[in-house]
């Protein structure tokens, strides 16, 4: 068969149609890598806005026991209990959250937020006191030894101090919510010479 009949000729076409299509190719990629990076960002902020508010909401439950301080030198937090109501209306405040735990900014956090984890962190000369508060549940307490303790986001427990984790819905791009977790530890470091 030879193509070179009239039927099977090639045709002419205009130039530049090939370099217009992989222009607009071109285009749509930096479309979807500029989408991308601005999601990125504004998760980025959302991530930045939490950990502020959970560092903030952390030192606030921390309130030490002064007459133990003033006697053996010893930091440890009063109450437990107390600390966990005060960590409860501080982050409250901090997101600026209403009854329902929701936050008016529903570009910032689209749905009610939720304490995953509050633990209290009592450091002796050889035990750490354990207190944990989750959703919904009672407190449970342990004791362990020095040294072998390690908060959820993998540090040692060295000193007396409170980690805190809450989990929050994030709406993206294009109708896409994802559920973000934030975790914070916040302790009290004895500097020596004061």
């Amino acid at each position: 068969m030879i193509l070179r009949k009239a039927g099977y000729l090639l045709r002419s076409t205009d130039e530049g149609q090939i370099g217009w299509a992989y222009g607009l190719w071109l285009l749509l990629l930096l479309g979807v890598f500029l989408c991308a990076s601005v999601q990125m960002q504004a998760f980025q902020s959302s991530s930045q806005y939490m950990e502020d508010a959970l560092a903030l909401s952390n030192l606030a439950a921390i309130v030490i026991d002064v007459e133990e301080y003033g006697t053996t030198h010893t930091i440890l937090i009063d109450d437990a209990g107390l600390a966990w109501t005060r960590y409860q209306n501080a982050l409250r405040g901090n997101l600026g959250l209403n009854e329902d735990w929701e936050c008016p900014n529903k570009e910032l956090i689209s749905g009610p937020v939720q304490i995953e984890n509050f633990t209290v962190y009592n450091v002796r000369e050889d035990s750490v006191e354990i207190t944990t508060y989750q959703p919904g549940g009672s407190p449970a307490r342990c004791e362990r030894p020095v040294g072998t303790v390690c908060a959820p986001n993998g540090k040692e427990i060295v000193s007396t101090g409170v980690y805190s984790e809450i989990s929050y819905p994030v709406r993206g791009m294009f109708g896409m919510e994802i559920r973000a977790h934030k975790g914070k530890l916040a302790d009290i470091a004895v500097k020596e010479g004061f």
